[in-house]
Order: structure tokens, then sequence, then C-alpha cells
């Protein structure tokens, strides 16, 4: 094939050798290795030059057009020759397609991009790839792991939980016992400004709070002048710990006028009760 195949593909760290049509409409891309560190060990780093066999792969790559683009990566099997080294064997890796990845990291870049930035389903992102859920939502995780940065400091903390799916039922490692899994997640929001989600976490006890607020800095925490929850208990308990002493509790009017009206006003507190939403 013209070095113009190989440029069209654009996939670094390989070179087309051939295209193939098969029945469909279906494009096999073949193409072989031209990263000469592919041959490195990924323990000792050292470059073998003892081959063992050739494999064959097929890493989903980004759709061209409208027919199906299959790659076909035929590569080498490496035998490590150096004495220290307790790796036997290992196979041709490029930056594109890591050991025992299934799809390229240009893929799982444009998920992330079409699910953080383009705010697609990640099922429907991941049908329109061609790759399963847990695929399209490890690429998310990347993703988002990648653009993560420390959140700027803001006045008012707003702290909320969202259920992930529906309760299940798990083994307990520990007890060995099966248990009720209801599984939380704790969200942590700017509602002064314009940063949004500043970050999340798994559960929603008192703990999980209070280590997320520790791993800030000092900076972020002495701005916070209010912390806006719903009426949670556990939440209130770890606002009023020594990490935020001067943050005031606010809890939105959707909940005293909704939840916590109704209970008064079947005690007759009608009054106290229109004056205390009146005042806040």
């Amino acid at each position: 094939m013209s070095n113009a195949t190989t440029l069209l593909l654009g996939l670094q760290g390989v070179t087309v050798d051939r295209v193939v049509l098969q029945p469909g409409g279906v494009r096999e891309v073949h193409v072989s290795t031209a990263d000469p560190t592919a041959a490195g060990c990924p323990s000792c780093g050292e470059i073998s030059t003892s081959p063992k066999q050739w494999v064959t792969t097929r890493p989903r790559d980004l759709p061209y057009g409208q027919a199906p683009v299959v790659v076909v990566w035929c590569k080498r099997r490496w035998r490590c020759r150096a004495a220290e080294c307790e790796v036997g064997s290992f196979t041709e890796q490029i930056v594109e397609v890591p050991a025992r990845a299934r799809v390229t990291g240009r893929v799982r870049e444009a998920i992330g991009a079409a699910v953080g930035e383009a705010n697609r389903a990640v099922s429907e992102v991941a049908g329109a790839f061609g790759v399963s859920w847990p695929t399209a939502h490890k690429a998310v995780i990347d993703a988002a792991d990648a653009a993560a940065v420390e959140p700027a400091p803001t006045a008012v903390l707003g702290i909320d939980e969202t259920r992930r799916g529906k309760p299940r039922w798990g083994l307990d490692p520990v007890t060995g016992t099966w248990r009720r899994v209801d599984r939380w997640d704790t969200g942590f929001v700017d509602l002064a400004g314009d940063q949004g989600l500043l970050g999340q976490v798994e559960g929603r006890t008192k703990a999980c709070v209070i280590d997320w607020l520790a791993e800030r800095t000092p900076e972020f925490r002495a701005a916070i002048r209010y912390v806006v929850i719903d009426p949670a208990a556990v939440y209130r308990s770890a606002i009023t710990t020594d990490l935020l002493p001067t943050a005031a509790v606010v809890v939105d009017h959707f909940y005293v006028e909704v939840l916590v009206m109704p209970m008064w006003l079947s005690f007759g507190l009608v009054g106290a009760v229109s004056a205390a939403v009146r005042s806040a």
C-alpha cells in the first residue's frame, strides 16, 4: 500500500499493508507495527530481538464513512531475554493500543467527549461507536479523571445525594453473608459560581462528606459561607465539624414548604410556620 493510505488511516504506530473489501461492504484494514519501541519489554524496557510468534488483534477504531471499518493488526509476540526480568514473553503495544486494550485511544477520547461535552447518554454513545456499555463508561471515567482539577473556592456549597441504579443483593466479603446494597453517591456543587459539579463520591454518609472536604485546600474550606442541603442529619453532622466552623447550613424552601410545613400545620402552628418561611 502507498504511504497515503497510512496517512489516511492516521493511527499512530502502525502502517497499512492492505485493505480488503468484505461482503456487506465491511472494509478490513490490515496493519502492521511501525513503532520500533513496541518491541520493548513492558517490565524492564529492553528492546527484544527474539520473536516468538505472530498475533492478530482487531481493536475497535473510529468509524470512516457509512460502511464499517475493521482494523486487523498483525503484531508479534517477543521473548524477553533479560536475565533479571520475570516476563517471559509479551506482545507489541503502541500508544493508541496499550496491552489488552480492545479499542484505540482515539475511540476512548471520542466517547468521553461525546458524553462529557455533548451531553449524550452513555448507552447511546456505546451503540454509535459499536462498543459495550462498560467500555464506554470506562472511557467516560478516564476522560473525567483526566479533566478533573482541584475546584476553585466557592461561597455556597451544595451537597445532595444521587441514587445509582436499583437496590441489589451482594455478598459481603468480610462476613460472607448476603446483604441488601442500596447504592448512593454524594455530589458537591458550586451554587455561587459556574463550576457546576465539583466532585462526587460513593455513599451518603458523614464520613464520605468529611473525607471529601478534608481533601480540599484550606483556602477552599475557608471560603465556604453557606452549605445547602436537604434535611439530612448525616450531612448536617458532617458540616458542623471543625472543617467548616463558620459555614451556615441552609435548607431549600422546597423541603420546608412541602415536607415540614404539612407536619407543622397538623399541630396548628400555622402562624409560626408562615413567619418562618417569610423570614427565610
